[in-house]
């Protein structure tokens, strides 16, 4: 495996995030749901021993990626008390989209009675929330003045039944977010990202599509390297993590909160305890919605948000390891 690229994007105009959005798909679904939904071999203990999931959200047969992406969206842009013809850009990270062809991200333009700004869709599996709040923020750089983003995923549609390692870890979600330039003096600011991607492993989480040469593979998710894809994280996610901290001269003790994408709660424990980092400083829902990938950052934020948990002048650090393999951090200080 090769080693982090060790670039940082440091901001030189002021800018945050200036409204949250949420939504999950309509069904709920237990762990006892699921054995029965997919005739599992398992307890529900056994279940919740093995994921650390309670229960997950699934959508519904009559809802789309698009649906809760939508939803999320509109409620990010009532928070921040925007509406959908200031937006300047629309940037969707999913892995699961309404279609191959065209980007979700017009599909949910469409479903915000949006039009004419451009819109496009990220694909960088579980860190695809934070390369894209890198694109928007390199965009508001060149001016733009309002970006929307919006992390969803719906992995319950590629499930494979037959591989207990995987079918009881995914749920379907969406998390929003508005970023905007701020004034020089705005306490509510976004310091410094770094992305980068290392793709020696990218048969370690799949999802086969049109593209592929073997026509024969199943379009259901698969984790043949699972053991690989967690050493990745617990190897990495520190190294991206001290990539923004050092760029602030910042320590870990300087942080609050440490939003990190939820795969399983084994690997958040696992760094935490390798980054020295208490476990009330790393928020975590993952009992309640499982692993919803792009979409795990910015519902983690929501959900940290209105609990009353992130308070304005926090320092809050936003970080990801995901299929590819991708990864990236978000260094920032809570506004809202």
């Amino acid at each position: 495996m090769g080693a982090w690229r060790d670039i940082v994007f440091k901001l030189k105009v002021p800018c945050g995030i200036s409204g949250l959005g949420f939504a999950v798909g309509k069904t709920v679904v237990s762990n006892q749901d699921l054995i029965d939904l997919f005739e599992l071999p398992l307890t529900t203990e056994m279940l919740e021993s093995k994921t650390g999931i309670q229960q997950r959200h699934f959508l519904a047969e009559d809802q789309s990626v698009s649906d809760i992406a939508a939803i999320a969206a509109q409620d990010a842009l009532d928070h921040a008390g925007i509406t959908i013809d200031q937006v300047d850009r629309l940037i969707v990270a999913t892995s699961t989209g309404d279609y191959l062809s065209p980007s979700t991200a017009c599909v949910v333009q469409n479903k915000l009675n949006g039009s004419r700004f451009p819109c496009h869709d990220v694909g960088a599996a579980c860190s695809g929330f934070i390369y894209a709040v890198d694109q928007a923020l390199r965009y508001l750089h060149t001016g733009d003045e309002v970006v929307l983003i919006v992390g969803v995923d719906a992995r319950s549609r590629t499930l494979d039944p037959t591989d207990i390692k995987t079918v009881g870890l995914y749920g379907d979600g969406a998390g929003a977010v508005v970023l905007t330039r701020l004034a020089e003096d705005s306490e509510n600011r976004i310091y410094c990202t770094t992305t980068m991607a290392d793709g020696h492993g990218y048969e370690a989480v799949t999802v086969p599509s049109l593209g592929h040469a073997n026509k024969n593979l199943p379009t259901t998710i698969s984790m043949p390297s699972g053991s690989k894809v967690m050493k990745s994280a617990i190897k990495n996610m520190p190294i991206i993590c001290k990539s923004v901290l050092d760029a602030e001269c910042y320590s870990p003790d300087d942080i609050q909160h440490f939003v990190f994408h939820q795969p399983n709660l084994n690997l958040l424990t696992a760094i935490a305890r390798k980054m020295n980092i208490a476990s009330n400083k790393v928020p975590s829902y993952f009992s309640q919605y499982g692993n919803t990938v792009a979409a795990s950052i910015p519902m983690t934020l929501y959900r940290s948000f209105h609990d009353g948990n992130i308070k304005r002048g926090d320092n809050v650090l936003m970080a990801s390891i995901g299929a590819g393999y991708t990864g990236g951090a978000i260094l920032l200080r809570w506004g809202l």
